[in-house]
């Protein structure tokens, strides 16, 4: 994961909620807390989450067809629960999960493209989002 450790302000808690979302410039993910982009990282669980859309930023996706950051996953990166529950799950027990703004009103599951709102665990990855089943 690579951080800004010069300023404070940029420092990540990693029991906090943040706010994940592709970065499509650096090909990565952007981790953002506190209204600031405080990493970059191409791989990362999060925990406790929620799948989040702004209908406003996907109607402007839509109308002007160029992409924004309107979309992410809120979760936590450190949850002793959780991850004593949940971060031995085996990737091939999990589903893939995906957002395109144009074709869908919601993340879906890949496989049959019902919505997906909720998550114990994701695992982000760079070029694909995994969640429990």
């Amino acid at each position: 994961m690579r951080r800004n450790p010069k300023d404070s302000r940029y420092e990540l808690d990693e029991e906090r909620e943040v706010f994940v979302y592709k970065n499509l410039h650096k090909n990565c993910w952007s981790i953002k807390q506190d209204g600031l982009v405080k990493a970059h990282t191409t791989e990362l669980n999060l925990y406790n989450c929620a799948f989040k859309i702004s209908k406003a930023g996907q109607d402007r996706v839509r109308k002007e067809k160029r992409k924004n950051v309107h979309a992410g996953i809120k979760g936590v990166i450190k949850d002793d629960t959780f991850e004593r529950v949940w971060s031995d799950l085996p990737e091939d027990m999990m589903v893939e999960v995906t957002y395109n703004p144009y074709k869908n009103n919601s993340f879906v599951h890949r496989h049959d493209n019902s919505p997906r709102y909720f998550a114990c665990i994701v695992k982000m990855r760079e070029n694909y989002v995994l969640v429990d089943e």
